[in-house]
């Protein structure tokens, strides 16, 4: 049985705002949750917090920044590009990925369970100002790459308990407008920023 492609018909600019704005709702709620509900630094040496040890370990500037780099492009971008080859109905499944760091990114923040550094050592306007231009940066691209990519999504599934995809179309078949090439390439230039700034604080650490 054959089905036909959905095509987000949206602007990607509205689409990357309300992505963006319920990453954020998350984000702030869990991060409150995490900090007047859970004990400082619970979730250190957790599998949520397995990526940060490994980039804490102590490296040359362009190693850092090459490993950050590779993260952030390598393999953040490809699983959120690739779930976006995926549709629950008219669903993108790479929505999935800023819901789920939104509420991960908040319990971390909100106990304070970085492994590289510790968040009580920086006021309230440096912390927010040092977070917003990494992480927040970050997020921002993930959002803009996952947004203008929904196009992708050549398999789609008739809901969550039907695991049998059907193939609606092919990577051939893709075409994304001018607005979301050009949102894709400003995410990459946004990631690779994220990164030299995350190395920078890496190295001043």
């Amino acid at each position: 049985m054959s089905s036909t492609p959905i095509q987000s018909q949206d602007s990607v600019f509205k689409r990357i705002l309300w992505l963006y704005g319920l990453h954020t709702l998350l984000s702030n709620t869990f991060l409150l949750a995490g900090y007047y509900l859970l004990p400082e630094g619970v979730l250190r040496g957790t599998p949520l917090t397995f990526v940060g040890e490994v980039a804490a370990k102590p490296q040359g500037f362009g190693a850092q920044f090459g490993l950050t780099l590779l993260f952030n492009l390598g393999l953040v971008t490809v699983v959120a590009v690739g779930a976006n080859l995926q549709r629950v109905k008219a669903f993108p499944v790479g929505y999935v990925i800023p819901v789920v760091l939104g509420i991960v990114g908040g319990l971390v923040t909100g106990t304070n369970s970085y492994v590289s550094d510790d968040l009580s050592r920086y006021s309230a306007l440096d912390g927010m100002a040092l977070g917003l231009s990494i992480g927040g940066v970050e997020m921002l691209a993930y959002v803009i790459i996952i947004a203008s990519t929904t196009k992708l999504g050549i398999y789609q599934y008739r809901s969550l308990v039907d695991w049998k995809p059907i193939k609606v179309m092919s990577l051939r078949d893709v075409r994304l407008s001018r607005q979301e090439v050009f949102c894709l390439v400003v995410g990459v230039l946004l990631l690779m920023l994220a990164a030299y700034r995350e190395t920078v604080m890496a190295m001043n650490l």
